[in-house]
């Protein structure tokens, strides 16, 4: 119950109830011992945050740009939301979806009266909420479509690593090494003739389409608004199911509280979670009235979604973005990094493209990006190297001038450090 700012009881510093952190070393080797391999770290643990700061084990302070892939939006510590998680796991944590829950019920019309008329189906995580839209595409064919069960997904997009959500990612590498996946998923370019001639192809087969309105694992890039825009009216004209997954994009991240609403269009369900939780576990697919009932009792469900802890604390942040004019922020911020980032391209020729949607950022380089990556952690910085030569920025949504200044200071020194 111990945090660097809030010394309720008096304790000093020397308490022995307090962890003491071990060195980077040990966590490191303890790591290879025991944590199965399937991630590629950089060499850092971080301790503490504050902000738009991190600090790791050996009070190395760090600028986070990356906000833990679009998680921590509102930065590291923020008080309100750390009360209402102090408050919430002294009263109560989980008691599952046997029963009625205060605080789902209260979060759910909070995010309905956000978005769209309709319901919202919680889960632990993304890939989780990916896997209810699929129930609820594949069932909308079984009951609607005469048995329809084609998906229409796009390249380069990613999903999740669950089975269904793998199958609907069009990035090969996450697909490939695990036999047959699901079948009748296709994969399509984000090109209108594309999108046109598949639903003249498959029209009938067709039980739903998944896209993310701006793709970030698969580099940064935002849908074209006509493609967007003509997937919207053909789900209508075929009736199939039009799912849009904000995962990354949602609450707040693109300069509006949805992407979605960048292209005027209203999707039939849209998957949530990342920010939705600000670190804790909790994914969310909310689904339009016309489709609510198409997942019946006992379809679905799951043990750990929605429960209280999570509810309570994802309902706090939505106050806090929606209230504190978070989203403002976003566009003042976007256009001063936009600005900067475009001046360094002109100087710096490994730069081809920046690219992206209010403070989801992506620059494209004419090389490996996790070498720049790696240097700008090594120089303090938080970055993220995605789609192999994509340098990505998710900073938190209510960074201030002076950090963001800073931080591309830095940035731009590791692009003045590369060799040409």
């Amino acid at each position: 119950m111990h945090d660097h700012n809030h010394d309720h009881h008096g304790e000093t510093a020397a308490s022995p109830d307090i962890w003491q952190p071990p060195s980077y070393e040990e966590v490191e080797e303890k790591t290879r011992q025991y944590v199965l391999g399937t991630y590629t770290r950089y060499p850092v643990a971080f301790y503490f945050g504050q902000g738009a700061m991190l600090y790791d084990l050996e009070q190395k302070e760090y600028i986070d740009f990356l906000s833990g892939i679009s998680v921590t939006n509102l930065g590291h510590g923020e008080a309100d939301i750390v009360e209402a998680i102090r408050e919430q796991a002294e009263r109560i944590i989980h008691s599952s979806n046997l029963y009625y829950n205060a605080e789902q019920a209260q979060f759910a019309e909070a995010l309905i009266l956000h978005t769209f008329p309709g319901k919202v189906f919680f889960s632990n995580s993304g890939a989780e909420a990916n896997e209810a839209a699929f129930k609820l595409m594949r069932r909308h064919g079984q009951l609607n479509k005469s048995g329809a069960q084609r998906i229409i997904a796009t390249e380069h997009s990613f999903h999740g690593r669950t089975a269904a959500a793998m199958a609907m990612t069009g990035n090969t590498k996450i697909r490939t090494g695990f036999g047959n996946l699901l079948p009748e998923i296709s994969h399509i370019p984000a090109d209108l003739t594309t999108l046109e001639r598949t639903f003249e192809q498959y029209g009938g087969e067709i039980c739903g389409m998944i896209f993310e309105i701006v793709q970030g694992e698969g580099g940064i890039n935002p849908l074209p608004v006509d493609f967007v825009r003509r997937a919207r009216e053909l789900c209508t004209q075929y009736n199939a199911v039009l799912v849009v997954d904000e995962i990354q994009t949602g609450l707040g991240r693109t300069g509006k509280l949805f992407a979605f609403e960048h292209y005027d269009i209203l999707p039939d369900a849209m998957s949530l979670a990342k920010s939705l939780g600000g670190g804790l576990p909790l994914g969310a697919l909310i689904i339009s009235e016309e489709h609510a009932a198409t997942l019946e009792a006992g379809m679905h469900g799951s043990t750990f979604g929605g429960n209280h802890l999570a509810c309570r604390v994802g309902f706090e942040i939505l106050r806090i973005l929606v209230g504190r004019e978070i989203v403002d922020n976003v566009n003042a911020m976007s256009e001063y990094f936009f600005q900067r980032l475009k001046m360094m391209q002109e100087k710096i020729p490994a730069i081809q493209d920046v690219r992206g949607i209010g403070l989801m950022i992506g620059i494209e380089l004419d090389r490996p990006s996790r070498p720049v990556a790696a240097r700008c952690l090594e120089k303090g910085l938080i970055v993220n190297a995605t789609a192999d030569t994509v340098i990505r920025l998710l900073p938190p949504l209510n960074l201030d001038l002076d950090t963001a200044a800073r931080g591309l200071d830095l940035l731009e020194e590791a692009f003045l450090e590369l060799k040409s």
